[in-house]
């Protein structure tokens, strides 16, 4: 799902900025690989601070845990190896961010990750218009359930991971996308929420080589096909073999198309997400057009 890993990261803290004495207290750094989380990095950490009460009424940590707690200069070289140079993402990343190089910072440290996805403002542009975009109304409202206490760096990790392969699964299933580059989300995050439909549809049409134009027989819309697309054999779940022939725009309405063609030479065309689709046939999940090895 992910063609790059990216690693999911979750602090507690001791208070709300390192500017006004936040320390912090626990992390959870969980690597993404494709569509699974494949490793964890979890540690309580001691930095010599008090722990407000509040703050133990809020996440259950307590001083005496984080008294015996590995110390930070052990812990932060840690998980600084351990996010190497993978793309990072946190729910509002900016609060972990911050924390994350101050903590560095005071250590000597440089982290060297690729880049920031914020899991908070992605969810505003992939799923606008929800009630609230906080961790858990924001995780029931898409189905998705913590496993462990919220406001504990391993369970709100686990969550927010579970929430970003819920935004790639949206993405991939509205616009066709076969992978996702975790860049892709940076540049989304960055965008107003009325640029990123524009925005993605354009990233999924991909660069387009010499355009001649064609006439589809099944729909009898003009497109615009790629001269220069390798062909490939595809099974329908039916049965039924079709030769892909490109991906194209079709004009009407812009939107990224597959053109393919059947064993009588009839030429179809379909949206690119319906075409990789996956279905449930009598309770089985099959894909609805698989590629035939050659």
């Amino acid at each position: 799902m992910f063609e790059k890993p990216v690693v999911m990261i979750d602090f507690e803290t001791s208070g709300m900025t390192p500017e006004q004495g936040g320390r912090v207290t626990e992390v959870a750094a969980l690597r993404i690989v494709g569509g699974e989380i494949v490793d964890r990095y979890v540690s309580l950490i001691n930095c010599r601070v008090r722990i407000p009460y509040f703050i133990t009424e809020l996440t259950g940590i307590t001083q005496s845990m984080v008294d015996h707690a590995p110390p930070v200069s052990e812990v932060m070289p840690e998980l600084v190896e351990f996010i190497g140079s993978d793309a990072l993402a946190a729910h509002n990343a900016s609060f972990d961010e911050k924390f994350l190089l101050a903590e560095s910072d005071r250590l000597g440290l440089w982290p060297a990750y690729d880049g920031v996805i914020c899991s908070v403002k992605l969810s505003r542009r992939v799923f606008p218009g929800l009630n609230s975009y906080s961790l858990g109304p924001l995780a029931s409202s898409l189905g998705i359930r913590f496993k462990g206490s919220a406001h504990r760096a391993e369970a709100d990790a686990e969550v927010a991971s579970k929430l970003m392969l819920r935004i790639a699964a949206e993405l991939g299933e509205r616009y066709g996308f076969n992978g996702i580059d975790p860049r892709l989300l940076q540049d989304v995050n960055k965008l107003t929420a009325a640029k990123v439909p524009a925005f993605l549809k354009k990233q999924s049409a991909g660069p387009l080589a010499e355009v001649i134009p064609s006439v589809s027989a099944k729909a009898g819309k003009s497109i615009a096909t790629n001269k220069t697309a390798a062909l490939q054999r595809y099974r329908h779940y039916k049965g039924g073999i079709y030769e892909l022939v490109c991906e194209a725009t079709q004009e009407s309405d812009l939107s990224t198309v597959i053109v393919y063609r059947s064993h009588d030479g009839s030429v179809w065309t379909r949206p690119k997400a319906v075409f990789f689709e996956t279905l449930e046939i009598n309770g089985v999940k099959v894909q609805r057009f698989t590629p035939i090895a050659e």
